[in-house]
């Protein structure tokens, strides 16, 4: 009911279109609810930057890498929540948030008012070369995505499988495209949106076991690389605006 509220002039662009992309499997459920034609709709996520395929974690450490838009679907805000009960039993942990927006000052001082400043780094925008540096050094990403009040979602996180090529378990949610790309209890370890004690019970679980990191790891690496490519992607855009010309 309330994505039919929302719909506004969309089910006429669904009866011109001859065809509708969708990069999520809820993304295509959606677009259905909203009145578009099954047939005309066609999955395909974007895929990430090949190169973060020669990364190779070292799983030495115990740090977490976030990497994202400090906006409200990102709720970047609850990686620090997580980290506070994870350094009750690793005092060592530690989390480097890159990126920015709106709510990077607001995680700064929620950092401070949890007492955990010295255990979080806010790098700020970050290049790509600095982004593979920090998935090197880390043992698990971290994205607790969430469903914004104003409808807000993700698609499928290119973060998600960047740092799974990088060869990182994801400790996300189930939310949006990610369950998609990252298989829970397989390449990462995913939990409902706003369940910060069992995010902090997941990170505390590849702290725990190191080797079970690196499986994930690897798993990921080897499930992106088999099934999701930027290559593929444009191919199957190209496909698809072929067959629209023809159409």
């Amino acid at each position: 009911t309330t994505i039919l509220k929302n719909v506004n002039n969309y089910s006429s662009v669904f009866h011109q279109a001859s065809a509708v992309i969708a990069v999520s499997k809820i993304m295509s459920k959606d677009l259905i609810a909203m009145g578009c034609s099954k047939d005309k709709i066609h999955y395909t996520p974007c895929g990430p930057n090949e190169g973060f395929a020669t990364i190779q974690p070292d799983f030495k450490s115990e740090q977490f890498a976030f990497v994202g838009r400090f906006t409200n679907k990102k709720a970047p805000y609850y990686c620090l929540f997580a980290l506070k009960k994870v350094l009750s039993e690793f005092p060592n942990a530690k989390l480097v948030m890159a990126g920015d927006g709106v709510l990077q000052e607001s995680c700064i001082n929620i950092s401070k008012s949890l007492k955990i400043e010295k255990s979080v780094t806010f790098k700020g925008v970050v290049t790509p070369k600095e982004v593979r540096t920090l998935y090197k050094n880390s043992i698990g990403f971290v994205l607790p995505s969430v469903k914004a009040e104003n409808g807000d979602s993700e698609g499928t996180p290119v973060a998600v499988m960047e740092a799974s090529l990088a060869g990182l378990p994801v400790i996300s949610t189930f939310h949006a495209g990610i369950p998609d790309v990252s298989v829970d209890g397989q390449t990462g370890l995913l939990c409902n949106e706003h369940e910060v004690d069992r995010m902090a019970e997941h990170m505390a679980k590849i702290l725990k076991d190191k080797a079970l990191a690196k499986k994930m790891g690897d798993a990921g690496k080897n499930h992106i690389a088999e099934h999701y490519s930027l290559e593929r992607h444009i191919a199957e855009l190209n496909k698809i605006l072929q067959s629209a010309i023809k159409s």
